[in-house]
């Protein structure tokens, strides 16, 4: 009887040591072509993270040759070719050994200040001066010849004096600097012609309400943006960004956005690409604005 009892026994753990010595077999299978994988996909992406690095220092290169009215949409490239080779990055870091992440964050960095020095040497900022005169309106007549006041006509509410901001400008790049806004109320009104980028750096503890075809935010905090942007909105080294739709309402508002070739229908104020976050997970740099904290009545502020 224990003779019959321990052949089972006997044949059972050799059966068992066998499926074990099949799965360790199979696991070490696996590791080896997973291995084999991430080695191609890693090569892959050296080369195609290589011919995209090359071609961006080749539009960079090509800066000191352009003429100065394609400047504007030469960066504009650059920054989106800057983006996309980010983009790539944080998609591949699932196989990307911590040596290779560091080593491609570097080079984008080096890419992004190289690209700023370059558009600060080629295309420099204006500053532009300001003087406080009021144009003498013309008065009005009735329909009886006679002569009455501006304030008799209903006439839509407008900035008579700018002290600070730009007023009836067109076909110009328009820069104000720090000195010239520090601790001033800017205001701006019928612009056209201009460009349709937005770039603001140093800002802090202040509300933006901002429409724009592409807005790139550097070295900035504690803001508030009420944002329309058609594409999509860059920051670069800022924290505590809190970001809403645009929802400034005014007569007119519509020729302006057409005039602007900016589409009413399309605001892309959730699409925010942070330069200092490379992975897909949401940037703690920015976050949205609760809806019940948001300014309700721009005639109330």
């Amino acid at each position: 009887m224990d003779i019959m009892d321990q052949k089972p026994n006997k044949l059972n753990i050799l059966t068992k040591r066998e499926l074990e010595r099949q799965i360790n077999l199979q696991k070490k299978k696996e590791n080896k072509d997973l291995l084999s994988a991430d080695t191609e996909k890693l090569g892959f992406f050296e080369t195609i993270f290589a011919e995209k690095q090359n071609y961006i220092e080749c539009l960079l290169n090509d800066s000191p040759n352009l003429p100065k009215s394609q400047l504007p949409d030469h960066f504009n490239l650059v920054s989106k070719e800057i983006l996309t080779l980010q983009k790539y990055v944080a998609a591949s870091t699932i196989f990307l050994r911590n040596y290779d992440l560091k080593r491609c964050q570097d080079i984008l960095q080096e890419l992004t200040a190289k690209a700023k020095d370059y558009e600060d040497e080629f295309l420099p900022k204006k500053k532009f001066g300001f003087k406080n005169k009021i144009k003498q309106r013309p008065s009005h007549k009735n329909l009886n010849g006679s002569k009455y006041d501006e304030v008799d006509a209903v006439t839509k509410p407008r900035i008579t004096e700018i002290n600070c901001g730009f007023f009836n400008r067109s076909n110009e790049m328009l820069t104000m600097a720090n000195t010239d806004i520090f601790m001033k109320d800017i205001s701006v009104e019928k612009l056209e012609n201009l460009s349709t980028s937005i770039f603001a750096e140093n800002c802090e503890n202040c509300t933006l309400v901002i429409a724009c075809q592409q807005l790139r935010l550097h070295n900035s905090k504690n803001i508030d943006i009420y944002l329309h942007v058609t594409s999509r909105a860059i920051m670069e080294d800022c924290k505590g960004i809190f970001v809403a739709p645009y929802n400034w309402k005014y007569e007119g508002i519509e020729d302006d956005f057409q005039n602007a070739s900016l589409d009413l229908t399309v605001n892309n104020w959730r699409c925010i690409d942070d330069f200092n976050w490379l992975s897909e997970k949401h940037s703690p740099n920015w976050k949205e604005i609760d809806e019940k904290d948001r300014i309700k009545s721009w005639d109330d502020i």
